[in-house]
C-alpha cells in the first residue's frame, strides 16, 4: 500500500461476538486501494438471506409498558455500549444503560435528568464538542395554554447530567415542540439545535461555541412554519444540510439551504410537492448508485374511529366537529361508559345521561330512569348519551335490546374517547373518512430532484407513522421498516420489506419475528442498533401513544439473529467538523459495490439518535476504500480499513485527498 504524505490514525474496535476487545490500529489515507476481491456470487443480484428476529425485551430487563413516544440511542457514558433514552410523554422517562450481556438498567435516578413532563422528542448530541453526548428533550406546551421549558441535559460525566436550557437560551417556553435534531446547519463544527413545533413557530437555535446559542428562527425561515416530524440530509450535494418537514399547514415541505444562512422552500423545485399526507420520513441509498432516497409514510395522528374489538364492548376516538358527531349504538336496558376529553376523563359538569343526569365521575353507568329521553336539549355543550324509550326483544323473553346514541356537542380542539361496555353494532355519526394510508418512495437524482418510484413488492395499506431504513441482513442493500401506528383502540403490526438488490422489495412475514403487535397502544418509534455487538443490526421498538385511554404499549428488544455476514461500523471523531461528525457522507467500496451513508446519528420519529452508519457486505470479505466527505470540507480516504468491527476514524487537521 503507497503511503501518502499525510497519515491518520484510526482506532478498530474487533470483535464476532460483542464489543470486549480493543484492537489500535495506525492506517494512511490514500487515494487507490488495491484489486478488487470478488465474492463467489454475482454481488448485482444477491441471495436473498431471510432475516430473523427474537423478542428478548423481558431477558434484558426492560419489559416495561407505558406512554411512549419516541427513543434516542447513544452511547452517554462513554463505554462502547449503545445506550437508551426512552421519553415516555407524561408517564415518566428512563435513562437505560447497557450494562452490556444483553442486560440494560434505568439510571435515571440519581442521573439530574426530570423524569416527568409533556416530553415528545429527544436527540442526543455533543453540542461543546468535549466528547460527551448531551442530551436535548422536547417538551409540548399543555395544548398551547400553558408556559414550559425544553431540557438541554449537559453531559457531566459519571453518568450525571445538568439541565443547562435556560443558562443557553433554548427553552422555548411557548412552542409546543415535537420533533428535535442536532445538525450543524452552517458548517462551522458545532451542532445547532433544531425543533419543530406543532401549531407554534419552530425554532432554530444557532451554537455560539461559548455554551450558548442564538434563536435565529426569524432569521434563518424555520419561525415560519409548524410541524410535527423533519428529516434532514445534504440532498444536492453542496454541504449543508437540508430539511425535510411533515406536518405543516401545506403538508410536506422541502427546506434547501442556502449556505447556511436562511432556508428557502423548494418543495415544488425537489418534486416533492405532490407528497402530501406525510407522517414519517427516512433517506437513505435503495439502490446503491450513490445518491440519498427519499421514503414517506402516509397516516394520521389522530383519526375518527369506531370500533367493536369485542361482542359487548366499543371502543372510540375522535375529533370535536362543528355538528355534533359521534355514533349510535344497540344496547340494554344500561350501558356502562368511561368518557375522555383531551386526554383526560371528561368533567361531569360536561357529560349527561339522559337529559339532564350527571355522573358523580366520568366513569359510570347510565341506568333505564335516566338514560331514557328525547335528542338533549339545545345549546347544551358536552357528552350526551341517550337511549330510545322503546325497546325490541330479539327473542322471545330475551332480555330488550335498545337503540342508543352518543353525541359531543361543542367545535373547537376537543379530541374525544372512551369506552362503553354492553354496547354492540355501532354506527357512526358526523365522523371523518379513514385517513389516507400507505407511503412511497421518491428516488433521488443527481441534480437534487426526487421522482416518485413504485418498486415492486413496496405496496402496503399500514398507517404508516416512523420509518426507517436498516440492512437487516447485512447483504448490502438497504432494507425498508414501516411502523404501523393502526388506530386508537386497535393498534397496528407493522412492517419490515428486505431489499432484494434488483429494485425490489419482498414484504416479511410474520415468521421473520420483525413485526410484532403493537399490543393496547399505536405503535410509534423503531430504531435499528446494534445492542450487542454482534454486527447485526437489532430493532427496539416503542409503543403507546394517541388517545387515552388507548395510549399504553409496551417497550419491544428484538434481537437480530439472522445467519451472520461480513459487516463494518463507522465511528467518526471530528476535528475541524463537529465532534461527530454529523453530516458527513460516508462511502464504502468493496467487490466492486459502491455503498453510501450520510451521518445524520439515526434520525426517527420524533427523536435523533447517535450511532454511526452501518454497512453489511455479504460474502466480500474484503474493503478496498473507506471514504469520508466531512462537513468541514475535507475528504479522507482509507484504504483496507478490515472488516467485521467497529473502525473509528479521525478527521485529519489539513485537507487531504482533495476538497469537497
Amino acid at each position: 500500500m503507497a503511503q501518502s504524505a499525510a497519515a491518520t490514525e484510526v482506532v478498530a474496535l474487533r470483535s464476532t461476538r460483542g464489543r470486549n476487545c480493543l484492537l489500535v490500529l495506525t492506517v494512511v489515507l490514500a487515494s487507490a486501494s488495491a484489486a478488487s476481491c470478488r465474492p463467489d456470487s454475482d454481488p448485482a443480484a444477491p441471495a436473498i438471506v431471510s432475516p430473523r428476529f427474537t423478542d428478548v425485551t423481558a431477558a434484558a430487563g426492560i419489559a416495561r409498558t407505558a406512554q411512549t413516544y419516541d427513543a434516542a440511542v447513544g452511547d452517554f457514558d462513554g463505554d462502547g455500549e449503545p445506550d437508551l433514552y426512552v421519553g415516555n410523554h407524561a408517564t415518566g422517562g428512563m435513562l437505560l444503560r447497557n450494562q452490556g450481556g444483553g442486560r440494560f438498567v434505568d439510571v435515571l435516578s440519581g442521573s439530574g435528568i426530570a423524569p416527568r413532563g409533556d416530553q415528545h422528542g429527544c436527540g442526543w448530541g455533543d453540542y461543546d464538542n468535549d466528547g460527551r453526548l448531551d442530551l436535548h428533550v422536547a417538551l409540548g406546551a399543555g395544548r398551547g395554554l400553558a408556559a414550559k421549558a425544553n431540557r438541554l441535559y449537559h453531559n457531566e460525566g459519571g453518568g450525571r447530567f445538568r439541565d443547562v436550557a435556560a443558562a443557553a437560551g433554548v427553552a422555548d417556553p411557548t412552542g409546543r415542540a415535537r420533533s428535535t435534531a442536532w445538525l450543524d446547519v452552517d458548517r462551522d463544527g458545532w451542532l445547532d439545535l433544531l425543533t419543530v413545533n406543532w401549531a407554534s413557530p419552530s425554532t432554530l437555535f444557532r451554537n455560539r461555541r461559548d455554551g450558548t446559542f442564538e434563536d435565529v428562527s426569524a432569521a434563518s425561515g424555520i419561525g415560519a412554519y409548524s410541524a410535527t416530524r423533519l428529516a434532514w440530509a445534504d440532498v444536492d450535494g453542496d454541504g449543508y444540510p437540508d430539511l425535510v418537514l411533515s406536518g405543516t399547514r401545506d403538508g410536506l415541505r422541502f427546506l434547501h439551504n442556502d449556505a447556511g444562512r436562511r432556508f428557502v422552500d423548494w418543495t415544488d423545485r425537489s418534486g416533492l410537492g405532490a407528497a402530501r399526507s406525510v407522517q414519517g420520513m427516512a433517506f437513505g441509498d435503495y439502490d446503491n448508485d450513490g445518491i440519498l432516497d427519499l421514503y414517506v409514510s402516509s397516516g394520521s395522528d389522530f383519526s375518527d374511529v369506531v370500533l367493536a374489538p369485542a361482542s359487548d364492548r366499543v371502543t372510540f376516538a375522535f375529533f370535536a366537529h362543528e355538528a355534533p358527531t359521534g355514533f349510535d349504538f344497540e344496547g340494554g336496558a344500561d350501558v356502562h361508559a368511561e368518557l375522555y376529553e383531551n386526554g383526560s376523563l371528561a368533567a361531569v359538569d360536561r357529560i349527561r345521561c339522559g337529559p339532564t343526569w350527571r355522573p358523580e365521575t366520568a366513569s359510570f353507568r347510565c341506568s333505564t330512569d335516566a338514560a331514557a329521553s328525547a335528542d338533549p336539549p339545545e345549546g347544551a355543550l358536552g357528552f350526551f348519551l341517550w337511549r330510545e324509550p322503546a325497546g325490541r326483544e330479539p327473542c322471545t323473553g330475551c332480555p330488550a335490546v335498545y337503540q342508543w346514541h352518543l353525541r359531543w356537542r361543542g367545535a373547537g380542539d376537543h379530541h374525544l374517547s372512551g369506552i362503553l361496555e354492553g354496547a354492540r353494532r355501532p354506527a357512526s355519526v358526523g365522523l371523518g373518512s379513514p385517513p389516507r394510508t400507505g407511503g412511497s418512495l421518491w428516488r433521488g437524482r443527481a441534480d437534487g430532484r426526487f421522482v416518485r418510484t413504485a418498486p415492486r413488492g413496496l405496496e402496503h395499506d399500514a398507517d404508516g407513522q416512523a420509518v426507517a431504513w436498516a440492512d437487516v441482513n447485512d447483504d448490502g442493500w438497504l432494507d425498508l421498516y414501516v411502523v404501523d401506528s393502526g388506530v386508537d383502540g386497535a393498534g397496528g403490526r407493522n412492517v419490515l420489506f428486505v431489499n432484494d438488490g434488483r429494485g425490489g422489495f419482498i414484504r416479511q412475514d410474520a415468521a421473520s419475528g420483525a413485526t410484532p403487535s403493537s399490543g393496547g397502544g399505536r405503535g410509534v418509534g423503531a430504531h435499528f442498533f446494534d445492542f450487542d455487538g454482534d454486527g447485526r443490526q437489532d430493532l427496539f421498538l416503542t409503543n403507546g401513544w394517541g388517545a387515552p385511554p388507548f395510549d399504553h404499549g409496551p417497550y419491544v428488544l428484538l434481537h437480530n439473529e439472522t445467519p451472520p455476514a461480513h459487516w463494518l461500523d463507522v465511528v467518526l471523531e471530528g476535528v475541524r467538523s463537529n465532534r461527530q461528525g454529523l453530516g458527513a457522507r460516508v462511502e464504502v467500496t468493496a467487490c466492486d459495490r459502491r455503498q453510501i451513508r450520510l451521518h445524520t446519528g439515526g434520525s426517527n420519529y420524533f427523536s435523533q439518535s447517535a450511532i454511526g452508519p452501518h454497512f453489511g457486505l455479504g460474502d466480500c470479505a474484503r474493503i478496498e476504500t473507506l471514504t469520508v466527505a466531512w462537513p468541514s470540507g475535507i475528504v479522507q480516504r482509507v484504504a483496507d480499513p478490515g472488516i467485521d468491527g467497529v473502525v473509528r476514524v479521525r478527521e485529519p487537521d489539513a485537507a487531504v485527498g482533495g476538497e469537497l
